[in-house]
């Protein structure tokens, strides 16, 4: 009896063209300028760990561009964020921190390694999220992406390069 109410309740309202509200998703937007600040902000300290670190030349100059360019990236994307209405926050979640932790205590070849891994990885997974923000999201969101994209792609150049060179 009660579902059958509920039915005839769910057809008048379909009927009169009002729908019930349901809970609101984040649009793509939203949810790419929160990984955009998380991805950065990783980038900005595992970079800052390489730079400060005696690692391989290569390793310390593609680590000392990443973290110039994530320091002032970083307060452009929470300006979007803001102007997004997105919450940013300067801690990173557990499986980054974790990352983090671990690559702290490495020194020279194994910092080497780990950080040019690591930063190939995130900038593989940041430029296939920026090309596809570029393509679809909303307008203020779409022309950052844009404008961003290319240096992603030769900072991920560098990091791929770098890592190929230190390869065992």
């Amino acid at each position: 009896m009660a579902a059958t109410r509920c039915w005839l309740i769910l057809a008048a309202l379909a009927f009169w063209g009002i729908t019930p509200a349901l809970p609101q998703r984040p649009d793509a937007g939203r949810r790419f300028v929160e990984a955009a600040y998380a991805s950065a902000l990783f980038q900005a300290r595992i970079s800052g760990i390489a730079a400060a670190k005696d690692v391989r030349p290569g390793i310390k100059a593609l680590a000392e561009r990443v973290r110039d360019f994530r320091k002032a990236q970083l307060p452009e994307l929470a300006q979007l964020a803001k102007a997004s209405g997105v919450e940013v926050h300067d801690t990173l979640d557990r499986e980054l921190r974790s990352i983090v932790e671990n690559i702290e205590p490495l020194d020279y070849l194994a910092l080497s390694r780990r950080y040019a891994e690591a930063e190939a990885q995130a900038l593989d997974k940041e430029v296939a999220a920026y090309e596809d923000v570029a393509r679809s999201g909303s307008q203020p969101v779409q022309d950052y992406a844009a404008a961003t994209l290319e240096r992603l792609r030769k900072l991920r150049k560098a990091a791929k390069d770098g890592l190929a060179a230190i390869r065992p």
